[in-house]
């Protein structure tokens, strides 16, 4: 019979430290540093795609949307892709406006070029396959409430 190796909070931690892994890298003409994680932690690819799809949400809600808030929102995927896998500097304030202004800082500088592209191709391919799945399990539940929807409808014109 193997020996009983039982698991304590120090074993979990020293498990869970291989995920702290980052390395350094230098962006802007003046080699500021930036540390990138070289891992990505499964909770922090949670947070990401929960973020982005709030924002999406966000948007779907508001009545007056311009066009570069539109297509200003397609880099925000990248933008928290950073925010959550970089040491670089986030305003406190993080509402749709200030992020997308500050995305933009972020994308003029050639930053989010030199950031996004020092990630392991590995990790970020990692962050798509978990976004596309959440993006199709959101379609379906979006499909699911408009049968109901639907449903609904009919039997409330079937009852009278």
């Amino acid at each position: 019979m193997p020996k009983s190796n039982k698991l304590t909070l120090a074993k979990l931690n020293a498990i869970d430290s291989k995920n702290n892994q980052r390395k350094t890298i230098y962006v802007t003409p003046d080699n500021h540093e930036v540390n990138v994680h070289t891992y990505f932690r499964e909770s922090l690819m949670e947070d990401v795609v929960t973020e982005y799809i709030a924002i999406v949400d966000e948007l779907r809600s508001r009545t007056e949307i311009d066009d570069i808030l539109i297509k200003s929102t397609l880099s925000l995927f990248n933008t928290l892709v950073m925010k959550k896998f970089t040491d670089l500097p986030f305003p406190k304030k993080l509402d749709l406006e200030s992020l997308v202004k500050y995305s933009r800082v972020l994308l003029d500088n050639d930053i989010t070029t030199e950031v996004i592209n020092s990630f392991p191709k590995e990790e970020l391919d990692k962050l798509e396959q978990r976004f596309k799945t959440a993006q199709q399990q959101a379609a379906k539940v979006i499909a699911e409430m408009a049968v109901a929807s639907v449903a609904q409808a009919q039997e409330i014109s079937d009852a009278s």
